[in-house]
């Protein structure tokens, strides 16, 4: 009862939105000359440089370019690079994949046939720029190959992966509902299970929490599942990108 009024709205507002095609989003480059603020945050670049450098674009934004970095950082200390002639990702809730070539880079790094693709119920909500997520989405990944953005349901996708990838997932209610959406598919315990069952054997699922509380109530979904979560605790933003403290666990099948 205490949603009532804001899930009775969400369910008419998320009804409302649509597929229908703007005009193609474009997003102007910005000089990067000014990007880093101290020799500290040189210096955290160049490290992911000289792994990833040579895939790593300045023609983008100085915000996509530091998000590149740090998820960069992210998943070169924690995803296991697996060699293998072919291998699947899925992003989970990705938005509008605003740090997909970050994705695509590191899997693309040590498997040059990869297909990646990216999930989102939300697919058709409208920015503060009046472009949906999809067509931003469209943008990030007009330039690489083999890499898809779904408009639906997680719980409707029955592939396995090896790789998936789910950053802030809505585990608790009052986000869920101030961000719009209908509580019907507010299932946090249910995707998880979905999730895990998705992958692939010795696949991995890392999961990257907003907030101590939420990463607190990730494991004990986790628990409820039996499963058991490898915890990397609170991840370095010293480029400043995010309000809220980071946290990230995998989970391995």
């Amino acid at each position: 009862m205490v949603y009532f009024l804001d899930n009775l709205r969400n369910n008419f507002d998320f009804f409302l939105r649509n597929p229908l095609s703007r005009k193609n989003y474009y997003e102007k480059a910005e000089n990067l000359n000014d990007v880093f603020e101290n020799d500290e945050e040189i210096n955290f670049y160049n490290v992911i440089k000289e792994k990833y450098g040579s895939e790593l674009s300045e023609n983008t934004t100085k915000r996509r370019f530091l998000e590149d970095i740090y998820f960069l950082n992210i998943f070169d200390k924690y995803i296991s690079k697996r060699k293998k002639n072919n291998i699947s990702i899925l992003d989970v809730g990705s938005k509008n994949w605003s740090y997909v070539k970050s994705e695509y880079i590191f899997f693309n790094s040590f498997c040059k046939n990869i297909i990646l693709n990216g999930i989102e119920l939300d697919a058709y909500r409208l920015s503060y720029n009046f472009y949906t997520r999809y067509e931003i989405a469209k943008f990030y990944i007009k330039d690489l190959n083999n890499t898809n953005y779904i408009a639906g349901n997680f719980l409707h996708q029955n592939i396995k992966y090896d790789y998936i990838v789910w950053i802030l997932p809505f585990i608790t209610k009052y986000p869920f509902v101030k961000w719009g959406l209908p509580l019907r598919y507010f299932k946090p315990l249910e995707m998880l299970n979905h999730a895990y069952n998705l992958l692939n054997q010795s696949g991995e699922l890392i999961i990257i929490n907003q907030g101590e509380e939420e990463y607190e109530i990730q494991q004990n979904l986790c628990k409820k599942l039996n499963i058991l979560p490898i915890l990397y605790g609170e991840q370095d933003d010293r480029f400043g990108l995010f309000k809220n403290k980071r946290y990230c666990l995998k989970i391995k099948k």
